[in-house]
């Protein structure tokens, strides 16, 4: 082959990996996406947002209720890619700021979870206005499992819930068993930690204790020991146990954060068949936020390793494991259609979702 033909050939593939490379970027742009302000108030809170609408004909409509931490709209962009596979199916995506947060007022630490529902209750009710007559659902993350089963249908059409915990205490537990088998501590020694955390937790969180700056061994101040406080007992049973709208509650099989299989077994037990079209679904080698475990599995974005955020970027929606993010805008539209939902299209050909 001729310099020439070779020059062309790196040429052709040169363009190919840029062009390939510019479009999972998109992934990561919103910017480009049609939008409108989305804002409401709570009490004396003002929250402030956007509402991303589809290209097309509005099928349905989400708001997005955030985990813990001090989360803007977009959680920092990480929310992008999965609002953009949601846009292209054609649901529209409302999510604002947390109180304190960006434009909002307020401080997202004064919150309980009754008071986050009322906030999630609050944007329902503004983008049925906005999208009249369109099935209208919540898809919520981590946290959001003690907020959205607080609502009901005369809030919400269907709920989704991605990587929910039930009880607080049982998903602290967890959580920080997690990180001490990480750290290469043995079964003796997380025991044995698990049981003193448990007793300083007791002293420093239960009913008798009181704030004292001095004392503050943990760093956490006043403003993040009192939202603990207020919110540590939330356990999701009895509001799963009233539900009274379809559900997908969906979580990763690799989830580091929460005890995922243990979850998904009580949401069986609690929650049963629930209304129609309502499933609790395992993904195969998957993050606590649906990510593909292999490449993705820490416990917090900040312990992301340079890599790791560089292959997020360029992944885009593909960073996330096989099929989960069709899964859920699949399901979503169901839940607006007036197509019959089989008890078996949890079953997806070709797809690593292990369904329950």
């Amino acid at each position: 082959m001729s310099r020439t033909r070779w020059a062309v050939l790196v040429g052709i593939c040169l363009v190919a990996v840029a062009s390939l490379a510019f479009w999972r970027v998109l992934d990561h742009d919103l910017d480009r996406r049609a939008s409108e302000p989305f804002g409401f108030s709570v009490g004396r809170v003002e929250l402030t947002g956007t509402l991303w609408l589809p290209d097309g004909t509005v099928q349905a409509g989400v708001v997005l209720v955030h985990g813990d931490g001090p989360q803007d709209r977009s959680s920092a962009g990480g929310y992008a890619p999965l609002v953009n596979n949601l846009l292209d199916a054609g649901i529209a995506v409302a999510s604002w700021d947390k109180p304190g947060i960006g434009g909002s007022t307020g401080h997202w630490l004064d919150q309980s979870m009754a008071d986050r529902a009322a906030e999630a209750r609050a944007a329902l009710a503004l983008l049925d206005r906005k999208l009249d007559g369109i099935s209208i659902g919540a898809l919520g993350f981590s946290q959001a499992g003690w907020v959205l089963p607080k609502l009901n249908r005369s809030d919400v059409d269907f709920l989704v819930l991605v990587g929910p915990a039930v009880s607080w205490r049982m998903q602290g537990r967890y959580y920080n068993r997690m990180r001490l088998l990480r750290q290469g501590a043995d079964n003796a020694e997380i025991e044995q930690a698990l049981a003193r955390e448990a007793i300083a937790n007791e002293r420093f969180f239960g009913s008798k204790s009181r704030f004292e700056p001095n004392k503050d061994v943990t760093g956490l101040g006043e403003d993040r020991w009192s939202f603990i406080r207020r919110n540590r007992d939330q356990d999701a049973r009895e509001d799963l146990g009233r539900l009274d709208m379809p559900l997908l509650a969906i979580w990763g099989a690799e989830d580091l954060n929460v005890d995922a299989s243990g979850d998904a077994a009580i949401y069986r037990e609690v929650v049963g068949s629930g209304p129609p079209g309502t499933r609790i679904v395992l993904v195969a080698n998957a993050t606590h936020g649906l990510l593909k475990a292999e490449p993705y599995n820490w416990q917090l974005v900040e312990q992301w390793p340079w890599h790791a955020k560089l292959r997020f970027l360029v992944e885009g929606r593909y960073a996330f494991a096989s099929g989960a993010l069709d899964r859920i805008g699949e399901w979503i539209l169901k839940q607006g259609s007036d197509e019959p939902v089989s008890p078996n299209d949890s079953a997806l050909p070709g797809r690593s979702i292990e369904a329950e």
